[in-house]
């Protein structure tokens, strides 16, 4: 079964509407929608990255099932973030149990 989360992030990498690492998205002056991180990120980043989205009021996912530079496709990319607010939308509607939830922005 192909996962609908992967397809919309296929859509946004054509679309030109993710930024690609933690500190372009700390430093991004545009608005940013949804960040994700890897499963494999460092504690310390994790927290960082928690800290980003909660000052941005962003929800937070983390990827558990495969590597994030594999739904990406851009070698060793831990975290994006997404900056159109529909493609985000999708993406927290058809998410499952393969992305947990880390910020408590996400209804």
């Amino acid at each position: 079964m192909n996962d609908k989360v992967e397809s919309i992030l296929g859509f946004a990498v054509r679309a030109g509407k993710v930024i690609y690492g933690i500190e372009n998205v700390e430093h991004l002056r545009k608005k940013r929608y949804l960040m994700l991180i890897c499963n494999s990120l460092s504690e310390r980043s994790v927290r960082k990255c928690i800290a980003v989205a909660d000052a941005g009021k962003v929800p937070l996912l983390q990827v558990k099932n495969k590597p994030l530079e594999e739904l990406v496709h851009k070698t060793n990319c831990k975290v994006i973030a997404i900056g159109d607010k529909q493609m985000s939308q999708a993406i927290l509607k058809f998410r499952n149990e393969n992305y947990e939830v880390l910020t408590s922005e996400v209804k």
